[in-house]
């Protein structure tokens, strides 16, 4: 499984140490189903009450379940920990998913042709 590092602007202290460099993996078909999971609520709605995911939580739970490590402290983050990055840091992790998931896309795209 491919992962990348991605060097945090402001890093994200856990006890006394601050960690500036993270490693993160391709998501997993379990990440996206345990993301999903997670991020259910019952909503009411006029039509009565609906269960209902939050793309953003999704998106959140599913990245922090990709955080290999942060420094030597070892992932995923709890979703309190992904609070305490900078919002820099976030999207940085942010961004470094998204072309993850392009290239595994691109390849999808590419099976079977010639």
């Amino acid at each position: 499984m491919a992962t990348m590092n991605v060097d945090l602007t402001r890093g994200l202290t856990i006890g006394e140490k601050t960690h500036t460099t993270a490693t993160i993996r391709e998501a997993t078909a379990a990440d996206l189903i345990d993301a999903t999971d997670e991020s259910e609520k019952i909503v009411k709605t006029p039509d009565g009450y609906q269960l209902i995911a939050s793309p953003t939580q999704v998106g959140l739970n599913t990245l922090r379940r990709q955080i290999v490590s942060v420094g030597d402290y070892k992932g995923p983050l709890s979703m309190a920990e992904l609070k305490k990055l900078s919002a820099t840091d976030l999207s940085l992790l942010q961004e470094t998913a998204q072309a993850m998931d392009a290239v595994t896309m691109a390849e999808i795209t590419d099976r079977g042709r010639d």
